[in-house]
């Protein structure tokens, strides 16, 4: 990549996800498609995830793809190529992004589950991406606001907004689109989760808190967090599983599975029973793709 293509796609990805105070997508999606069309493989590969998004550009599956072959990411494409071939159908990224009938595993909360909802080929790609920039997990902190480091939460995560996430990871977030009938733009970046022997995620809930003043900005601006999804991303570990004490349901999926709970009633009042806990491993690793969903489109990040 020259220093000018390099140049020109750094300031294309800040206009697009509003970094350093600007916030224009249409011109930053121009910016990264000058320095594609110029032949830079890793602004193709953006471009892939701006069309397959609908950032900046007119939504399209098939100007993905072939985004994404320009970008010559022949492993990407293999990856995809087995989501298709586990269809027994073309590769066709709007049919792919279609997602089956799930099964209800529990009525209240709501907590549906959809078996081999991803390839172990995809897995692996997330398991692979996410292994490249763990850190301490977080959690919300209600006395302060913002983020701290808690003994509840031990695990590692790594987050993907829209300047580091892929095509890959974008299809299986429109399927999960697909799975529980909301819009794309309501979904939080995604985050792959690592669970070591004996880290957890103690009790907690996903909804956010009503009437805690810490709260109460994020509430106003970004909405209620109304839905989570966990994709299981391997399998060969001890313990482990998702737990939801106040319904007595533990559930572990196999690799590729997916796992959807409702956070919210059918009024959308904050549901307490979804209280749930990520169980440490008792041997191997956990690996976990999360998705929230909100109420509202959320900003870009």
């Amino acid at each position: 990549m020259s220093e000018a293509q390099a140049d020109r796609l750094e300031r294309g990805l800040d206009l697009l996800t509003g970094r350093n105070g600007a916030y224009d997508p249409e011109e930053g999606a121009a910016l990264v498609r000058a320095a594609a069309e110029a032949g830079d493989a890793n602004a193709c590969a953006r471009m892939a995830v701006l069309a397959a998004t609908g950032s900046g550009v007119a939504h399209d599956w098939a100007d993905a793809l072939d985004w994404l072959h320009r970008s010559g990411d022949a492993e990407q494409l293999a990856v995809l190529q087995a989501e298709a071939d586990a269809r027994g159908e073309p590769l066709d990224l709007a049919k792919l992004a279609a997602a089956r009938a799930p099964e209800v595993k529990s009525e209240r909360p709501r907590i549906l589950a959809w078996p081999g909802f991803a390839t172990r080929e995809t897995c692996a790609w997330i398991r692979r991406r996410g292994g490249e920039r763990l850190k301490r997990a977080m959690v919300n902190d209600s006395v302060r606001g913002g983020f701290q480091q808690d003994r509840m939460r031990t695990n590692s995560v790594a987050g993907f907004g829209l300047a580091d996430t892929d095509l890959v990871m974008t299809l299986v977030r429109a399927r999960i689109a697909s799975a529980v009938g909301l819009p794309l733009s309501q979904f939080e970046a995604p985050n792959v989760l690592h669970y070591e022997p004996g880290q957890q995620f103690a009790p907690h809930v996903d909804f956010v808190a009503i009437g805690v003043p810490a709260f109460a900005r994020e509430l106003a601006i970004l909405g209620q967090r109304v839905v989570t999804a966990l994709l299981y991303l391997n399998e060969g570990y001890e313990g482990g599983e998702t737990a939801f004490p106040l319904v007595s349901l533990r559930h572990k999926g196999a690799e590729g599975d997916l796992m959807v709970f409702h956070n919210v009633d059918d009024r959308g009042r904050p549901d307490q029973s979804t209280v749930h806990a990520g169980t440490p491993p008792t041997s191997g690793e956990k690996w976990v793709l999360s998705q929230w969903i909100r109420d509202r489109p959320q900003p870009p990040v």
